[in-house]
């Protein structure tokens, strides 16, 4: 019931949107989007992230007003509008993000072919819901992070995080290798929030940065 609401919602949000034109920016809203086609949102994703509030709420209204509020003033939508165009702009920001913070790694993911597309697109779309091994805790601390700063920051800075610390596996792995650690996380020690969110906190990452990414990215698309 929450989720069908929730959706007809966003296909209103979806179809005023294009007819006003106006779109906002990655760093507030997670995509700079345009041309959207009339087609249905990842219902799947939508249920991945109301399961995690399910978790802390007890009325249903009370999850349809946390939800509503995810999508309206910190601008959720986005992330699953159709053809998932703002999702995949921000793999690519992502992208860039690794080549800029972890140069070796990224030439690595480069010499073995390796999509960062691949596993970041879960990451992003879930809010890190998508790994198994992501302890709830982590993801309340991150999630607190984003709702204070109403920033997609906090998730760039999460993610370039996790490939720091898995930096000494993930070089020592080709691809098949690679995505089965990313996916899987067999220890998930680094994943605990004293370790990831403390990393993540020291790794410089501004609103100005990944506007700047942002916009190289959305001006080789055009």
């Amino acid at each position: 019931y929450v989720v069908a609401h929730l959706l007809r919602i966003l296909q209103d949000t979806v179809q005023w949107k294009c007819a006003q034109g106006t779109l906002p920016s990655v760093v507030i809203s997670a995509g700079n989007v345009s041309g959207l086609s009339d087609t249905v949102p990842d219902v799947d994703a939508l249920k991945v992230i109301k399961g995690e509030v399910d978790k802390h709420m007890v009325l249903e209204e009370t999850v349809f007003r946390v939800m509503d509020t995810f999508f309206t003033t910190y601008n959720l939508r986005h992330m699953y509008w159709p053809e998932l165009r703002c999702l995949k702009i921000c793999c690519r920001v992502f992208e860039r993000l690794i080549q800029i913070k972890l140069p070796v790694l990224a030439d690595h993911f480069e010499h073995h072919e390796l999509n960062v597309g691949l596993f970041a697109l879960g990451w992003f779309q879930t809010l890190f819901l998508y790994l198994p091994s992501m302890p709830s805790a982590t993801v309340c601390h991150m999630w607190d992070i984003w709702l204070v700063e109403r920033s997609f920051k906090i998730f760039f800075r999460v993610g370039t995080a996790i490939l720091f610390l898995s930096q000494p596996i993930l070089l020592n792995h080709e691809l098949e290798g690679m995505m089965t650690y990313l996916n899987t996380f067999p220890d998930a020690t680094l994943l605990n929030p004293d370790i990831l969110i403390a990393c993540a906190l020291n790794i410089k990452v501004t609103n100005s940065m990944l506007a700047e990414l942002e916009s190289e990215v959305v001006a080789e698309t055009c």
